[in-house]
């Protein structure tokens, strides 16, 4: 007699198996799926923490304030150094759709101001699209404000009612120095808090519950709490003299930049949805091929020998830039390789690639020159990854701003032909800015363009263009002037004695 199990017996055997275990974790999940309903149904949002846990400032003034016949919020006074005017209606008006835009100094137009910035261009295409509604676009662009500084703006602007939030941020991180002394001391889970689960509400509601269960221990130490406390307002290290001599090679701090700029990302989406306010990123673009690092070290740790051959290699390729450039480029790249974290030897090598042709090779050694920059006064890899996988996690739609000046490049590099420095976009680059969240409001449903308004976008243009006065141009240079001194350290201002520079107040970005 056989002792060999039937077909049919084995397979339910092995059914049975992987039955149970199955059956075991839907009967666990099911509490946890009823909770989630649950707190979906009743409505419950969670409370987002206010307490940056990096920094905290002297004090933080508003940003805006009545106007003296009480209908019109405009700028405070005490912040027209680093925003421009602006005002809009105390009372919105019910057919008023507002759109508060927020970021530094590519928001606000520099080196040019508000007039040219895509934030005008934005309001006059909507104007044109859609004139049934009525079009507002607040600029709340200040000059050096990293993600940091526009999480209380945000949280004010939302009083205001708007309709939509357009964040455009991430080139300012590394302006300002911060100490990062307890970054280590907290948890990845902690720093995610607002990311990896923040469209589950019990994830959501777990976190809030542990973190209420530490506000009181915390606030027995809070005076031990290692917290920065910033002035009131930006205190760039390029505005003083000899600022940049304080950039060095710091991959621990740098990392911590790039963490805190996460963390405050994904507070101002939660308090944009806590709000019920939708929100919109906006991947802003970067000067790739005519901007040089502002500052270059050699790679940790290379011995005097590599150094001295890393030199002989660079002259030796300096010979051949214009008799033979596949011979140059090959004696850039031993370079490379012996000294991989130099950014200016990344830079020279990308810009011989971009002479010869080969864009993909030249686009790939410019980022890394952008990215091993010691002062680093654009967006890096590492941050525009972070805003991509947040707004990716949050469901956040993000204007490819980036990606279209890219498809206007030769080679699909960026250059002088959109950008007038290293992250300022030409009035022509603002309003291909304006032209791309137009694309996206669309696509959100927020505007139906009517047909044919493009041709009465033009004409606004045209009469907006017409009331820009040619003093309105000569301070743009001025200005434009004033910041390439300052990206290069040239800033005049003394950290001790605290005096102000002879070139305007903040020359900064």
């Amino acid at each position: 007699m056989s002792d060999e199990v039937p077909p049919k017996r084995r397979l339910a055997s092995r059914q049975r198996r992987w039955l149970f275990p199955v059956l075991a974790i839907v009967v666990g999940l099911a509490p946890v799926i009823l909770f989630e309903l649950s707190l979906r149904m009743v409505g419950w949002r969670p409370r987002v923490a206010h307490q940056d846990p990096f920094v905290d400032f002297q004090t933080i003034r508003p940003l805006f304030v009545l106007s003296d016949d009480g209908e019109h919020w405009v700028t405070a006074a005490n912040r027209l150094e680093y925003f421009q005017p602006e005002s809009f209606a105390a009372a919105k008006s019910p057919n008023e759709f507002r759109i508060v835009c927020l970021g530094g100094s590519t928001v606000q137009g520099r080196p040019y101001s508000t007039e040219t910035s895509f934030t005008t261009w934005l309001e006059l295409s909507l104007q044109a699209a859609d004139p049934s509604k009525q079009w507002e676009v607040i600029n709340c662009g200040g000059v050096s404000y990293a993600s940091y500084r526009l999480v209380p703006i945000l949280e004010e602007m939302l009083r205001y009612e708007p309709d939509l939030i357009v964040l455009a941020t991430g080139h300012n991180e590394f302006l300002e120095d911060r100490s990062y002394a307890g970054i280590k001391n907290l948890p990845d889970s902690l720093a995610d808090a607002y990311g990896r689960f923040s469209r589950l509400r019990i994830s959501q509601w777990a976190q809030q519950l542990v973190a209420s269960a530490s506000d009181n221990d915390a606030a027995k130490d809070h005076h031990d709490k290692p917290l920065d406390v910033l002035t009131t307002e930006v205190d760039a290290l390029l505005d003083y003299q000899g600022g940049l001599a304080e950039y060095h090679r710091d991959t621990a701090w740098r990392q911590s930049v790039v963490k805190h700029f996460g963390l405050n990302l994904r507070r101002m989406i939660s308090i944009a949805n806590n709000a019920a306010v939708p929100i919109l990123l906006v991947d802003l673009p970067v000067n790739l091929r005519d901007c040089p690092p502002f500052k270059s070290e050699n790679t940790n740790g290379i011995s005097d020998a590599d150094q001295r051959r890393c030199e002989q290699l660079v002259a030796n390729a300096r010979t051949l830039f214009s008799d033979d450039t596949p011979q140059a480029i090959k004696e850039l790249e031993l370079a490379v390789g012996i000294n991989p974290q130099h950014a200016a030897l990344h830079y020279q090598l990308a810009l011989l690639y971009f002479d010869n042709q080969q864009f993909e090779h030249a686009k790939r050694h410019f980022q890394i020159a952008i990215d091993q920059d010691i002062c680093p006064l654009r967006i890096v890899t590492p941050i525009r990854d972070v805003l991509r996988h947040t707004a990716l996690q949050a469901a956040v739609p993000i204007v490819p701003a980036r990606q279209r000046f890219e498809t206007l490049s030769s080679g699909r590099i960026p250059g002088d032909n959109l950008l007038l420095d290293h992250v300022h976009p030409t009035i022509p680059g603002h309003q291909w800015i304006a032209s791309e969240i137009i694309h996206k409001l669309e696509a959100m449903r927020i505007v139906s363009p009517r047909d044919d308004w493009q041709r009465t976008r033009e004409q606004n243009y045209a009469r907006h263009w017409e009331t820009l006065t040619p003093v309105y141009f000569a301070r743009g240079k001025q200005r434009l002037k004033g910041l390439q001194l300052w990206s290069e350290g040239r800033a005049k201002k003394i950290r001790d004695q605290g005096t102000l520079p002879a070139d305007p107040p903040h020359l900064g970005p």
